[in-house]
């Protein structure tokens, strides 16, 4: 039996993180990591996988920023957006939470469970 697993991308400007939860997460998810938001860009206008995960400070664009462009490019409808953060919810966040273009906020650091189930049981 062949089964398929979710597809996820995660964009960190910090390439510890993405060793990391590749490492944890490879049974779960179809994972592709990427530290270029240029190139999370161009994978998800291709690939359009199920989950969209990325940090919010980072130095060529914050996650918001992004998550926008993918939404200005309709690159993302269907797909789970999350920001990963070390701090917390700050402006941005709030106004993106609030309008819908991300779907959740997790706090660095995370536990392998929560953000398991967090992704599983709200997938779009």
């Amino acid at each position: 039996m062949n089964e398929t697993k979710p597809s996820l991308i995660y964009l960190d400007d910090e390439e510890i993180n993405l060793i990391l939860f590749k490492e944890m997460f490879k049974r779960d998810f179809d994972i592709v990591t990427t530290t270029s938001p240029h190139e999370a860009i161009a994978h998800v206008k291709s690939k359009g996988p199920d989950f969209i995960l990325t940090d919010q400070l980072m130095p060529v664009m914050t996650g918001v920023e992004y998550l926008k462009e993918l939404k200005s490019l309709g690159a993302s409808e269907k797909s789970t957006k999350v920001i990963i953060s070390g701090f917390t919810q700050e402006g941005e966040v709030d106004e993106a939470l609030e309008t819908k273009l991300i779907d959740h906020f997790v706090s660095k650091p995370w536990s392998y469970q929560n953000l398991k189930d967090l992704l599983l049981n709200t997938q779009v």
